[in-house]
C-alpha cells in the first residue's frame, strides 16, 4: 500500500487542522518557529495517516499489527466508556519510518536540576520536542555550549491534548498487547486531564491511570488469569522497582559524587532481581543526568494516585475534577497532591 494515498475524505480535514494549527501559533512570540516546525509535523502525520478501515484487509501486516487494529475500536469505545477523552484519536495510523517525535532534555550538573522551557497552552516542560532529530541536535548542542548536560531522544506516541485527531504511529503495532493497551491510554488520558505547567503531574498521573485502565481492558478480554495479564503486572512491578532504586538515586546526587553514584546505581541494578526487565540490560543503558531526572518525572510513586483513585470511586471524571480543584485551592478537603 502506498502510504502517500490521501483518503477521498480526508481533504477538508487536513486544511482544518492547518488552520487552527496556525490560529494556534499566534501570540506564540519567540516559540512561533519551533512551534511551526511541530504544527507542520501534525499536519503531514494526519495527511499521509490511513484509515483504519483500508488498512485491515492489507496482506503486508504482520500478524501482531493485524490484531492490534482489530481490537483497537474495541479499546477506544472501553477508553470512552471509562469516561476519557477519545475524539477523533487513533482512527488512521501514521506510517512514517521515523520516531513520533524527537525530544531535547538537558540538566544542570551544579544544580541537579531539570532544564525546563514554557510554551503557550502546555505551560512549563522539561522537554521540547522537534520534527527533525538534527533540529533537536542543534537545541542540544546550543545548551551543551550553555554548560548544561543535554541529550536527544526518540519518542514513539504522542498526544495532541485534544486539539487535533493524532493518528496512531504505526510502530506501536508491534508492542506486545498489554503495552499496545497500556500506551494507547496513556497518550488518552493526555487528552482527558491536562493541568498547564504540571509536567510532573500530568505525566505520572497518565503513567498510573494508563496503567490501571489497560488492567481493567486486559481483564474484560482475557479474565483474571492468564500470561497476558500476568505479563502486565509484572512488568509493572518491575517498573515500580526501578523508579524506586530511581528515586534512591536522585535523592543522593545533590550531596554526592555524580559519577561514583550512577557506577554504583548500575550495579544495584545488574545484581536486582526482576520479573522481565534484563538486570544486565538495564545496567548498560545510559544513564545521563537528563534521563535519570527525566524519570522522575514519569514517576507515579511520587504521588498518593491509588489513593486519590479509590477516593474518586475509580471514575476518570471524579479524578480530574478533583486534581483540578486542588490545583486550583478550591478543594474542601485535605489535599492529596504535593508538587
Amino acid at each position: 500500500m502506498n502510504i502517500s494515498q490521501v483518503h477521498p475524505r480526508q481533504g477538508a480535514g487536513r486544511w482544518l487542522c492547518t488552520f487552527l494549527i496556525c490560529a494556534c501559533l499566534n501570540g506564540a512570540g519567540c516559540h512561533g518557529a519551533y512551534l511551526l516546525s511541530n504544527g507542520s509535523a501534525v499536519v503531514h502525520s494526519i495527511a499521509t495517516s490511513i484509515p483504519i478501515e483500508q488498512l485491515r484487509n492489507d496482506p503486508d501486516l504482520s500478524p501482531e499489527a493485524r490484531s492490534r487494529l482489530e481490537t483497537l475500536p474495541e479499546l477506544l469505545e472501553f477508553a470512552r466508556h471509562r469516561g476519557l477523552r477519545v475524539g477523533g484519536a487513533y482512527r488512521r495510523v501514521d506510517f512514517n519510518e521515523r520516531p513520533a517525535s524527537w525530544i531535547v532534555a538537558a540538566a544542570d550538573p551544579v544544580t541537579v536540576t531539570l532544564h525546563r522551557w514554557k510554551f503557550p497552552i502546555v505551560g512549563e516542560v522539561p522537554y521540547k520536542g522537534f520534527r527533525f532529530r538534527e533540529h533537536a541536535e542543534r537545541e542540544a548542542k546550543l545548551l551543551s555550549d550553555q554548560g548544561l548536560i543535554a541529550e536527544v531522544l526518540p519518542v514513539s506516541a504522542w498526544s495532541s491534548l485534544g486539539w487535533f485527531p493524532e493518528p496512531l504511529p504505526s510502530s506501536l503495532l508491534e508492542l506486545a498487547e498489554h503495552r499496545f493497551a497500556t500506551t494507547v491510554l496513556h497518550e488518552l488520558v493526555h487528552r482527558t486531564i491536562h493541568i498547564s505547567g504540571e509536567s510532573d503531574l500530568n505525566e505520572g498521573l497518565a503513567t498510573f491511570l494508563g496503567s490501571r485502565l489497560a488492567e481493567e481492558w486486559l481483564i474484560s478480554q482475557h479474565g483474571e488469569v492468564g500470561e497476558i495479564l500476568t505479563r502486565h503486572r509484572s512488568r509493572e512491578r518491575d517498573e515500580m522497582r526501578l523508579n524506586q532504586r530511581l528515586r534512591e538515586l536522585q535523592q543522593k546526587l545533590p550531596q554526592g559524587d555524580l559519577e561514583g553514584e550512577i557506577a554504583r546505581f548500575r550495579l544495584q541494578l545488574a545484581d536486582q532481581p526482576w520479573e522481565q526487565f534484563s538486570g544486565e540490560a538495564l545496567a548498560k543503558s545510559s544513564w545521563t543526568l537528563p534521563r535519570i531526572l527525566l524519570a522522575k518525572v514519569y514517576d507515579p510513586g511520587r504521588m498518593p494516585w491509588s489513593q486519590l483513585w479509590l477516593e474518586s470511586a475509580k471514575d476518570v471524571k471524579v479524578l480530574g475534577n478533583r486534581i483540578r480543584q486542588e490545583i486550583s485551592g478550591t478543594w474542601v478537603g485535605r489535599p492529596s497532591l504535593e508538587r
